[in-house]
């Protein structure tokens, strides 16, 4: 084996791992997050009154959801698709792409889903559990509508960079 041959063997490696690697953390960041909702004493049994209340607690649910189907599955098809591709197809994928719309999508996840999370749990205490009137709660959280559209995008598009390769690659063949 060729320097350059070893050095894109490492790279391939690296790639599908990095976003093993990321996915096996966000799963572990849900298992600890299950534990908090679950967890039978004060404060913790709040949130479950929080999800089951409705309303803007609805929001922590969903970004728990979407933290174990993003977080763990999305990052994990990544992978398996960069693994897939660089195996049977033998083709080198752009590394540094990739490295780019990683980060910008694990940024992004995390940060989306924990300000969901935030603001689902803030919301969904000062309707079910202060039982405050819908325009306070409404007020609450509206400064966060727009902060949530953001790292929306920042996170969406993290996953388009990371399919750039993917694409380019399905396109040529």
């Amino acid at each position: 084996m060729t320097y350059s041959e070893g050095k894109i063997a490492l790279e391939k490696s690296r790639i599908h791992e990095m976003f093993r690697n990321a996915s096996l953390i966000n799963i572990f960041i849900s298992i600890l997050w299950t534990l908090v909702i679950i967890l039978p004493f004060e404060p913790f049994t709040i949130l479950l009154r929080i999800i089951v209340g409705g309303g803007p607690g609805v929001w922590f649910l969903l970004a728990y959801l979407l933290h174990i189907v993003i977080g763990f599955g999305g990052f994990m098809a990544l992978s398996f698709a960069y693994y897939f591709i660089e195996e049977r197809s033998k083709i080198y994928v752009n590394s540094r792409i990739i490295d780019l719309g990683f980060y910008i999508l694990l940024i992004g996840v995390n940060v989306t889903l924990i300000t969901l999370a935030v603001a689902g749990a803030m919301g969904g205490y000062y309707l079910n559990i202060l039982h405050a009137p819908v325009e306070d709660v409404r007020n609450i959280l509206e400064p966060m509508v727009n902060p949530l559209r953001l790292v929306c995008f920042i996170t969406i598009a993290g996953a388009l960079i990371c399919l750039i390769p993917v694409l380019k690659i399905l396109r040529h063949k």
